[in-house]
């Protein structure tokens, strides 16, 4: 149910946190109505997993019994929770939330105090909580009125008065509830049990797949090893093998006072950590003050963190130790043994698989924004950083400047020696053109066609996009015999209206000047432009 619970957290904060004020308010209705345990503790976790559908549709959000009654996502939250060890009355509340006091709700139509009292609780609690905006607290006085509107209709008139008498007599609700308070409350009926190893796996496997980012998913993967442990504190760090020390990356549980749990700058060596050259060896270790000598550094290191025992396995991606994962326990908490250690070299698995497809993801968006042959930025690059250019004022983009290249006679060489040598060129002017621009800063260089290269010198632009060029047409005259490039400036003026009108501008004096490289008469106008084979696709056009 944990897992459940952490999988809507990550995708969909507002409504894990309405879940857990939902399921608060459950609680001290069921309290004021006198419920037995039994169905308390069903309202409860059901009000926690009613809208469990988001993370398994991604369809947002579930509504209350008086918004948007949605019987068909219930059915399909219960059908799930239904399978899992323990939750078969949770199910059956979730099954039945959208049913009313009158039986024309579903998807049984069932009436009255047929309907399980879990359920009825939390239809209750739903229309009481609503859905307020993110962030913002539930408007109590308006959705009081509505709950008693639908008294006798959608929801058990009982209940109602009992509800009346509570949140008009009692303490305030509170709108601040967080999930972990509802959760820690939950332990005083439903003992935590320890996850063996599978289980453990299981449950950060569900909660992973409902994680969008690197953070969030070592986020999740962290804090259900600690509750799959019962440790105090979970620790993911990144070895730099160079200087035999870990970068943490994240921290989750009892971290201490002033730590943070995703640190911009904390480093651990051998001496601050003992232990850690068995790391980088790749061997794990797990110690505690019970068992362990009064002068062995590990154990003094213990002590001295306030810690009972702590445990620490490498995390292996390919051939090479990557990182590590640490579990400690507080002093006067449990103990961690060899058995978790087994645990914890699972959770290293996992993080070792999330890294690997997170790497192997940024590779793909990588290649998608990189030219193959040259490694330079494409046309979406130019495309973004151009329309980036033009979401400033006129006024702030007029030291902008374009250079348009071409590479001279690429289709000659390509016919005549073959398309080795023509990618050699491109190679090679490709180059140029890097080292010429790299001379200014906040420049970059995309290679947008075939022969086709763009420069683009984010500031500076009047003053150095001449001596750019000239750089760039020395350097590439170097790289082999009769090598030229055709390049054309424009500066980003107030008068234009987008990027295309800053690329027609460079493309026109490009073109020029490839005709003066051929020893023709320049021509006038734009119109001249429609003549070139290849029409450049303008982005913003």
């Amino acid at each position: 149910m944990i897992s459940l619970c952490r999988a809507l957290e990550v995708f969909d904060p507002p409504a894990a946190r309405r879940a857990a004020l939902r399921a608060h308010l459950v609680d001290r209705l069921a309290v004021a109505a006198g419920s037995p345990v039994a169905e308390r503790v069903d309202a409860v976790t059901g009000a926690l997993l009613a809208e469990i559908s988001i993370v398994l549709t991604h369809v947002r959000p579930v509504g209350t019994v008086d918004i948007v009654p949605d019987p068909a996502s219930a059915v399909l939250s219960a059908s799930v929770l239904s399978r899992l060890p323990g939750l078969g009355g949770t199910a059956r509340t979730v099954r039945h939330q959208f049913e009313r006091w009158d039986g024309s709700g579903g998807p049984h139509g069932m009436r009255g105090p047929d309907i399980p009292l879990s359920a009825r609780l939390l239809a209750l609690a739903a229309t009481l909580v609503g859905h307020p905006s993110p962030g913002a607290a539930p408007n109590w006085t308006a959705r009081h009125r509505r709950a008693d509107e639908l008294l006798g209709t959608a929801l058990d008139p009982d209940l109602g008065a009992a509800a009346n008498l509570e949140l008009t007599s009692g303490e305030p609700v509170q709108s601040d509830i967080e999930l972990d308070d509802v959760l820690d409350s939950l332990e005083r009926f439903v003992p935590p049990e320890r996850d063996s190893p599978v289980e453990a796996l299981v449950s950060i496997g569900a909660a992973v797949r409902a994680a969008d980012s690197m953070p969030d998913v070592l986020l999740v993967i962290a804090d259900q090893a600690r509750r799959a442990l019962q440790a105090g504190s979970v620790t993911i760090g990144r070895l730099d093998h160079d200087t035999k020390t870990y970068e943490t990356l994240l921290n989750v549980g009892d971290i201490g006072q002033g730590k943070e749990r995703f640190p911009a700058e904390e480093r651990r060596s051998e001496a601050d950590r003992p232990g850690l050259e068995m790391i980088f060896e790749g061997q794990g270790f797990v110690r505690a003050t019970d068992d362990g000598r009064a002068d062995d550094p590990g154990v003094v290191s213990l002590y001295q963190r306030g810690l009972r025992s702590e445990a620490s396995w490498p995390i292996v991606i390919g051939d090479a130790v990557w990182g590590l994962v640490i579990a400690t326990t507080p002093a006067g908490g449990s103990i961690l043994d060899h058995d978790d250690l087994a645990t914890l070299r699972l959770v290293a698995t996992h993080i070792a698989a999330a890294v690997t497809q997170a790497q192997r993801i940024a590779e793909i968006e990588e290649l998608a924004l990189k030219d193959p042959l040259t490694g330079l930025g494409n046309r979406r690059v130019l495309e973004h950083a151009l329309a980036d250019v033009f979401e400033r004022p006129p006024v702030d983009r007029q030291d902008v400047a374009v250079i348009m290249c071409d590479v001279d006679g690429l289709k000659v060489v390509n016919d005549n020696e073959g398309h080795a040598a023509g990618d050699s060129l491109l190679i090679d002017a490709a180059r140029s053109l890097s080292d010429a621009a790299a001379t200014v800063e906040n420049s970059s260089v995309c290679r947008i066609g075939g022969d086709e290269f763009c420069i683009i010198l984010d500031g500076g632009g009047m003053l150095s996009a001449q001596p750019v060029t000239d750089l760039a047409l020395k350097a590439f005259a170097k790289t082999g015999h009769n090598r030229s490039l055709s390049c054309g400036i424009a500066l980003a003026t107030a008068d234009m209206a987008s990027p295309g009108d800053l690329l027609r501008a460079a493309d026109e004096m490009q073109y020029a000047e490839k005709r003066r490289n051929k020893g023709l008469p320049p021509l006038d106008g734009v119109p001249q432009l429609q003549d070139r084979r290849h029409r450049r696709r303008e982005p913003n056009d």
